[in-house]
């Protein structure tokens, strides 16, 4: 069983990270999908059926109950529980690896990306000049896939989608920091601004993963 990496967060959040191994026989053979999880992953194709369910036997093993809870989503596409919709949820899949985050305090996010080339090409239309500012070290595809995933887990903790990633989120200047390091976000939508503090983590294979909270 790959589960390779779990950590509680000040006993309230909780995350962890799968190792995708496994076919898909071996999930069914844990636990049954719901009737409305089923049709989302009959429409599924390829590598994404396993992502998925990895995604949420992950989840369950991060909730610590005897039997799976089905994760349903919200009209935004947010996965939520119906048995206890005020524990806010964030899930991730990227290749090799799924992430999630609980917690029972805090719209949280998560994030997990392959670390590619071709992410330089696209960076001008997601970032801001301050932030290619400072991420322009001799880590600079690290730091732009960083900056990627801050942007990725603001948008799924905020759940509401309709986010501009260039102008809307902002992320604060940060020394690039391995394996783990931190930093500070800001999110201005709506005449309201929201702060998030989190973790970024490198990971085998050329991957890093990254979670967030909203503060305060």
């Amino acid at each position: 069983m790959p589960l390779i990496f779990k950590e509680n967060l000040l006993k309230i959040d909780i995350w962890g990270i799968w190792e995708i191994k496994e076919e898909e026989d071996w999930f069914f053979n844990q636990w049954q999908l719901s009737p409305e999880e089923n049709l989302h992953f009959n429409k599924l194709k390829g590598r994404k059926r396993l992502e998925y369910l990895s995604a949420r036997h992950l989840v369950h093993l991060l909730t610590g109950l005897d039997h799976r809870m089905p994760i349903h989503t919200d009209l935004a596409g947010k996965p939520i529980f119906l048995w206890d919709p005020t524990l806010h949820l964030s899930i991730s899949h990227s290749h090799q690896y799924a992430a999630a985050i609980l917690s029972k305090t805090s719209k949280v996010g998560i994030d997990i990306q392959l670390i590619v080339p071709q992410m330089q090409k696209v960076a001008g239309r997601v970032f801001s000049l301050k932030e290619l500012s400072f991420a322009s070290t001799e880590n600079e595809l690290e730091m732009l896939h960083i900056l990627w995933g801050i942007k990725e887990a603001i948008y799924k903790a905020f759940g509401l989608g309709g986010i501009d990633f260039k102008n809307q989120i902002s992320v604060h200047p940060f020394n690039f920091q391995y394996p783990k390091g931190s930093f500070k976000a800001g999110l201005i939508k709506e005449n309201q601004t929201i702060t998030y503090s989190g973790t970024y983590q490198f990971l085998p294979e050329g991957y890093v993963s990254v979670y967030l909270n909203v503060e305060g």
